[in-house]
């Protein structure tokens, strides 16, 4: 759960970046471009990204000593139907993966194509060319993709297009850089960095469904309620309330249908700017520094939205970091810690605070994404994979690691040449799959397909098994 990294979660965007980075010149480029983290409050897909820069082709490194040896890698990841092209050639272009369809955006000239391809047949289902206004200057900042729409950004607008068809009548409203969006079923929800208001959108046609006004204390975060047992980072939010959090630290649970309020919350502690806030089966989690200006130490406060209870149940001085935090079990939250030379993961029971295990893990590990009963954690040059006693399984360096479905992960290099591997999640068994060239953005993937973009098209790739 995105990024690219140092703005992560505009509200849920500071948890993890949706598109994993490449080399750092690529990270560098990106610095540069609009800041797609306040996107979406969803999107933040669960793949962990190392170093926030360098991402490397290494081979899978078990801390097991009697590593299964698995069988030679085919020279080559076998390829479905033949390349997409992109008419030109592209330093960059995003690709995303949603339901049974692979959605793929380029630049061509000062516009922006997109193109929505069957990822098993590797078919063109449709293609929308030339999006972005005649004074656009082609500055793409991010692809995200829901079941209920396809958002393209490009400079200062967002276009949203129906997934389902072709559609060159895509709706477009402005967003400025720190806005956040906030993907529900029936509405797609946009809150104004400037003004703080808040506005709700048909995802067809684009009409305003409700609008607030921030009033004298306006909103700074907007963020969606994640419902339990639901797959956090790849869906809409499908409960009936939102949270607005305002700018003295007031949480307000509103319903998502009008947007009216239905109560207001005061934290333990407030929620600040830089807070780190999720949501997951009815409760607020909130890590970050006491205050915008706290020179060091962090706290992590848990509020239940029915309730409205709330308390801290981390709290570190000078010599911690707050690094990421994110749900890891039932009743659980986990926490990474950064200090000097080090870092751990810490699980804590969200109903008394309780510390259930820590486990060190590699210095400057700032990214944490759980599934089921495992964790991944990464940052530095290595990724582990956790149990949930806290327990290693194995330990990676540096690349690119997904969870590919509940059995399995799926292990490549970022954007580098190199293998792609699936890991069993329980026996730790890697099976190689094959080799990809070198990309010019992550890729994408299904649970059998992986979309890459090249510098000329779109390859669509086998995932056998």
């Amino acid at each position: 759960m995105p990024a690219d990294l140092d703005d992560f979660y505009g509200s849920v965007a500071r948890q993890a970046d949706a598109i994993p980075l490449a080399p750092a010149a690529e990270a560098r480029r990106r610095g540069r471009r609009r800041n797609r983290n306040s996107l979406i409050a969803a999107a933040a897909a669960c793949c962990v990204v190392l170093a926030g820069a360098a991402v490397l082709a290494r081979p899978l490194r078990h801390t097991d000593p009697n590593p299964v040896n698995p069988a030679a890698s085919p020279s080559a990841l076998p390829m479905v139907g033949s390349p997409i092209e992109f008419g030109n050639t592209v330093t960059s272009a995003f690709v995303v993966a949603s339901g049974d369809r692979v959605f793929a955006a380029a630049p061509a000239g000062n516009k922006i194509d997109v193109v929505a391809v069957d990822p098993h047949t590797a078919q063109v289902l449709w293609k929308v060319d030339g999006l972005g206004g005649p004074a656009a200057q082609g500055e793409f900042a991010g692809l995200v993709a829901v079941e209920q729409g396809l958002l393209v950004v490009i400079d200062n607008n967002v276009h949203v297009l129906d997934p389902a068809a072709r559609s060159k009548d895509a709706w477009t409203f402005p967003m400025g850089d720190s806005d956040n969006l906030v993907p529900y079923e029936n509405a797609l929800l946009h809150r104004e960095a400037e003004t703080g208001k808040i506005a709700a959108y048909d995802w067809r046609t684009g009409g305003k469904l409700w609008s607030v006004d921030p009033g004298g204390d306006a909103p700074m975060h907007l963020i969606g309620v994640r419902t339990a047992g639901t797959e956090r980072s790849r869906e809409a939010f499908t409960d009936d309330r939102v949270l607005s959090v305002t700018r003295s630290g007031k949480v307000q649970v509103r319903d998502v249908r009008n947007g009216n309020v239905l109560r207001t919350i005061t934290p333990a502690q407030p929620p600040t700017q830089l807070s780190a806030l999720i949501t997951y089966d009815n409760w607020l989690f909130d890590g970050g520094p006491a205050d915008d200006g706290a020179p060091a130490g962090y706290r992590v406060v848990a509020t239940d939205l029915s309730s409205g209870d709330s308390r801290v149940l981390v709290s570190k001085k000078a010599g911690n970091t707050f690094g990421i935090l994110d749900v890891c079990g039932p009743g659980r939250v986990c926490v990474v810690d950064q200090r000097t030379g080090g870092a751990a993961v810490s699980a804590y029971d969200v109903r008394n605070g309780a510390k259930a295990w820590t486990t060190e893990v590699p210095a400057d590990s700032s990214s944490v994404s759980s599934g089921g009963d495992t964790m991944i954690v990464g940052g530095g040059d290595t990724t582990v994979l956790l149990d949930n006693d806290g327990k290693v399984l194995f330990q990676n360096p540096a690349t690119y690691v997904d969870w590919l479905d509940d059995r399995r992960l799926l292990v490549m290099p970022g954007t580098g040449a190199g293998e792609v591997s699936t890991v069993g999640i329980q026996d730790q068994r890697v099976t190689r799959l094959g080799n990809v060239p070198q990309r010019v953005e992550a890729c994408a993937h299904t649970v059998d397909r992986l979309a890459c973009p090249t510098t000329t098209s779109l390859n669509i790739y086998n995932l056998p098994g």
